[in-house]
């Protein structure tokens, strides 16, 4: 009995070397719950593929949302058809409601969400494959099949993807996918972390800061081994770069093209998949830029493509200050017209309605002096504003630059009093990092360009000159007249739109700030 009891001991002992830990599904819980107002901010690369942290917690989020079934329903036979329906009004609202479940914790740019799309599709086709594979036995009955409806998916839905795996169509298909998964002959050996981190972590570790080619970062994420068979081909890939290394020179800034190592090696690409890249949303991107003859000839910049919702409200005020602005311009003219013609049919065309000189006495004694005289009630506003409009538009003739910068002779008179002090009291609220209106130095009612001030030291230096008591070092997020001239031209910036992300000096009474 104690031979039994020792041996009972020893398989019990045995039970519990054999167990593994396994994790548990994965919930999100501080994501799905994040407070209102706060969004986790994800950033992509030039292919538009999410780096960072953050991409890994996206994509496990993007995972959950192709499993839930309120959202992206198993019904479908296709995810084309999940996203394409359109309700009566020509609105995809599946798509809709899977994206704002998105935005609502996400934060990333506008040109990643195609990548978004067709990362939850392939989630969604595979959550498919583990349900079938696992709760499916094509040998059973179809009403046996049904019973077995797995913990988490709704029944009706289950009952859809029985009938459709049940069909002659669907297991043929079935059949051929079979056969070619074991045709594969890599197999992702880094873990979650995917290309794109991958990819990103291998540029920081370079000393140039440069992107490595897809054949040396292939091989970095799909260790050989032999023993198994499992990524045999690494080993003819590196024989190839031993022999050919121009097949994987990415010096020229080119780190994948048709024909190089490992396009020899594993022949022809995956739709919307690149070997060794993984998931790029457009393909054409990596392996045809662009050309066009059209584009050659335009003034691009680059910007930060970090979306932001301030950004984007600001880019939106900016959009209606303009056309309000434009609104005032044409009003102005047509009043400055009215103006002109009420002057011209009253003979006095140059200076303020007044009757002659000769007839005061007259007009005197008929009571027609008791009060100040004065134009036409009905034109006398438009004069009065016409009037001001000219003295300033004389005045910014011949002291535009003094207007703005206060640098070229300060004998002559600055803007008026009320102008004067409204400028103090607007650039006193206005602090560093604080985000601001650039407005023209010829227009000063024009706001030109949404920016940001970053320094407000006298002693700062711009393009190796000092910003001075009247000047600003700001930089420029968008811009909306581009040829804008600067103030302070400098390098072979001369006008707004050739800045780009390079700081500027700003004169410090021609900026506003941003309510």
């Amino acid at each position: 009995m104690s031979n039994n009891i020792n041996g009972e001991n020893q398989l019990d002992g045995a039970d519990e070397v054999k167990q593994v830990k396994r994790r548990g599904k994965t919930k999100l819980i501080n994501v799905w719950n994040i407070p209102r107002g706060h969004r986790v901010v994800v950033n992509c690369n030039e292919l538009n593929q999410p780096i960072g942290e953050e991409a890994g917690v996206l994509a496990k989020f993007l995972g959950m949302v192709a499993r839930n079934g309120s959202l992206c329903s198993l019904s479908f036979k296709d995810w084309r058809l999940l996203i394409g329906k359109k309700d009566r009004n020509h609105k995809q609202i599946n798509k809709e409601a899977i994206l704002n479940q998105v935005k609502k914790r996400f934060l990333y740019p506008a040109r990643m969400e195609t990548w978004v799309l067709r990362t939850i599709g392939e989630r969604w086709r595979q959550h498919k494959s583990n349900l079938k594979s696992i709760y499916f036995d094509p040998h059973k009955s179809q009403d046996a099949n049904n019973s077995n409806a797995p913990d988490g998916v709704l029944a009706d839905q289950w009952v859809a993807l029985v009938n459709n795996w049940m069909t002659p169509k669907a297991q043929d298909l079935s059949e051929a996918n079979r056969i070619n998964c074991t045709r594969r002959k890599s197999m992702h050996t880094s873990g979650t972390k995917s290309f794109a981190r991958n990819r990103e972590e291998l540029r920081e570790q370079d000393p140039e800061k440069k992107y490595p080619h897809r054949a040396v970062l292939y091989i970095h994420t799909h260790k050989s081994n032999i023993g198994n068979n499992r990524n045999a081909h690494v080993g003819e890939l590196k024989e190839l770069l031993a022999q050919q290394p121009d097949l994987a020179d990415s010096s020229n800034g080119k780190d994948a093209w048709e024909g190089d190592a490992l396009n020899r090696i594993l022949g022809k690409e995956k739709p919307g998949h690149i070997h060794g890249l993984g998931l790029v949303p457009n393909p054409k991107q990596v392996f045809h830029a662009s050309t066009s003859s059209r584009m050659k000839h335009l003034n691009v910049t680059t910007l930060d493509e970090t979306s932001s919702e301030d950004v984007v409200s600001l880019r939106l005020e900016l959009e209606k200050l303009q056309k309000h602005v434009q609104k005032q311009d044409d009003t102005i003219l047509d009043l400055q017209h009215t103006v002109e013609r009420q002057k011209r049919q009253h003979g006095y065309p140059d200076a303020p309605l007044s009757p002659p000189t000769d007839v005061r006495p007259a007009m005197k004694r008929q009571g027609y002096l008791d009060a100040p005289l004065s134009p036409p009630t009905d034109v006398r506003p438009a004069m009065k504003r016409q009037e001001d409009e000219n003295e300033d538009d004389e005045y910014e003739e011949q002291h535009s630059h003094y207007k703005c910068s206060k640098i070229q002779d300060k004998s002559k008179p600055p803007q008026s009093r009320r102008e004067a002090l409204h400028a103090s009291r607007v650039s006193a609220s206005i602090k560093v990092s604080t985000d601001i209106f650039l407005k023209s130095t010829r227009y000063p009612n024009r706001k030109v360009a949404l920016g940001r001030v970053l320094s407000q030291d006298p002693k700062t230096k711009v393009g190796d000159v000092a910003l001075g008591k009247e000047f600003w070092m700001v930089r420029v997020s968008l811009v909306s007249v581009r040829d804008e001239p600067l103030i302070r031209p400098y390098n072979n910036f001369k006008v707004l739109g050739q800045v780009g992300n390079n700081p500027i000096a700003w004169p410090s009474s021609c900026i506003e700030k941003v309510n």
